[in-house]
């Protein structure tokens, strides 16, 4: 580093005594500027091509804001001086990752020099800045060195827009490394020789008393974003907070915002809380309210290393939403569990999944027979993923109807339960200590291969293993028949090999 300093400063000499010509002279600027911690710390944690291929550059909405000015003096006509003071509060990203907890008021100060490819006659300059800067924050000061690009566009007389993007690189543990981008207006403030014009006498008007404009409400529009992904979030518990004791609520919607309407003039923090973890926050200060427009917005981002189980209950008897069950994700790998009910209307669930877990997800309602889903977030990157979705069907036992078993498996012409292969016995186990007062009739059936006698003997077989199964599970016997019917009642046709296997089967029914 020290190196790349000794070349840039030998290059600026060597430009102060090869230029000559007409020096910008002693101009001020005032520009708005983000500083970018996030893509920085993603760009070194993996790299920049990733971030590039990935679209993981941080947006200006998640970015820190702030004002400053900079000073401005010519040394060649090709290189100017500039001294730059910036003020923000920002909520700081360390290097080791943590942040502060809060805002807090950063102030940074740096002395550096462009140099341009073209000199101030023309209308675009583009130009290369480098040079040393010094950063003060919550008591904490350090030193980092600033290098990056810009472009002055020379439109107004004497006046300029100046754009500038930076990547500032620390010297010490207090500074970390992050970008900034800035954009401002300048002016020339050296004196101007104007030309001396005769003035006529003016009638004298009747001095009118002036008028001082009411500042008028506005909207304040809250966009929260996943601080991994920058995926949108729905359902934030946002409060906005006036330094007057005011405080509105409200709920972020399926795109991630919220519009707090027609809110007065006064100072503002507005933060969110979603699963228990709270989001950054970020402050509205009165003079924003005189900007042009109905509206302020802002963005926050909420940070959870958790993944989020998005799914829906379907009624498998007529594929409607069901609502009021009760959704259990059971986390095999730590041997935890979470629990959400579904909503009426459309039979929606969240959940929040561990990194790194497999689960089962099983759902729980009075009379109802759920399935039981496989969930895995093992190999799962938060950085690119944030959402997980299932669709979990349940059915409703009724005496009037009977529900197949497909997924009870035996051996080959034998009574004898294949217990690994057989999901729906779970199944049967959770309904019926969920509903501690009903009582099942277990039928088996067969297809027609064989004797009347010999199928009616296999399929009651089978219909006791099922019975004998669950019993061992603890499941009382008095709520339990055991029942064949061999291949008395087919579903299907016995004169294919599908129709067979389908009149092979489990059902069970509500015995009333």
């Amino acid at each position: 580093m020290k190196k790349i300093l000794l070349i840039l400063l030998c290059f600026c000499t060597a430009q102060v005594f090869a230029q000559s010509g007409v020096k910008k002279p002693s101009s001020v600027d005032f520009h708005m500027f983000y500083n970018d911690f996030l893509t920085a710390q993603q760009i070194r944690s993996t790299s920049l091509s990733n971030v590039l291929n990935n679209k993981l550059w941080s947006s200006l909405s998640n970015n820190q804001i702030g004002l400053g000015f900079s000073y401005y003096k010519g040394i060649t006509k090709k290189i100017d001086a500039v001294g730059t003071l910036d003020a923000s509060f920002v909520d700081y990203l360390f290097q080791s990752g943590a942040t502060n907890g809060s805002s807090k008021f950063l102030l940074t100060t740096q002395a550096a020099a462009n140099i341009k490819l073209f000199d101030d006659s023309k209308t675009v300059v583009p130009y290369l800045t480098a040079g040393a800067g010094f950063s003060l924050y919550n008591g904490s000061a350090g030193f980092y060195i600033p290098a990056g690009v810009g472009l002055q566009f020379n439109v107004f007389n004497e006046g300029f827009i100046i754009t500038n993007a930076q990547y500032r690189i620390p010297l010490t543990t207090a500074v970390n490394y992050h970008f900034n981008y800035a954009i401002g207006i300048g002016t020339s403030i050296a004196k101007t020789k104007k030309p001396t014009v005769k003035e006529t006498p003016q009638p004298t008007a009747e001095k009118k008393p002036i008028e001082v404009a009411k500042i008028a409400s506005k909207n304040i529009i809250v966009t929260v974003t996943d601080d991994a992904t920058g995926l949108p979030l729905s359902n934030v518990a946002l409060t906005l907070v006036g330094d007057g004791g005011n405080t509105v609520n409200g709920i972020t919607d399926a795109s991630g915002n919220f519009s707090f309407t027609k809110i007065d003039v006064d100072n503002y923090s507005v933060s969110g809380t979603l699963n228990g973890i709270s989001s950054s926050k970020e402050n509205i200060k009165k003079k924003e309210f005189k900007n042009s427009g109905d509206e302020i917005k802002i963005g926050i981002t909420h940070n959870d290393p958790r993944f989020t189980l998005t799914g829906n209950v379907v009624n498998k008897n007529n594929n409607a939403p069901e609502g009021n069950v009760e959704v259990t994700a059971t986390n095999i790998t730590k041997n935890s569990n979470s629990m959400e009910q579904s909503k009426n209307g459309d039979g929606s669930f969240s959940i929040q999944l561990d990194a790194a877990s497999e689960f089962t997800v099983v759902g729980k309602k009075s009379s109802y027979l759920s399935n039981i889903e496989k969930v895995s977030t093992i190999g799962l990157n938060r950085s690119t993923t944030l959402y997980l979705k299932l669709e979990l069907n349940v059915q409703e036992v009724t005496a009037s109807k009977n529900i197949v078993l497909n997924n009870i498996n035996f051996e080959s012409g034998k009574t004898l339960l294949n217990v690994l292969s057989s999901n729906d016995l779970e199944r049967l186990v959770l309904f019926l200590r969920d509903n501690p007062s009903l009582k099942l009739e277990i039928q088996g059936h067969t297809d027609n291969s064989g004797t009347v006698t010999g199928n009616n003997k296999l399929s009651q077989a089978r219909a006791n293993s099922i019975v004998a199964f669950l019993i061992g599970k603890g499941i009382d016997k008095n709520r339990l028949i055991a029942k064949g019917f061999g291949s008395s009642v087919p579903i299907a046709s016995n004169d294919t090999p599908e129709g067979k296997a389908q009149n092979r089967r489990v059902e069970m029914k509500l015995v009333e």
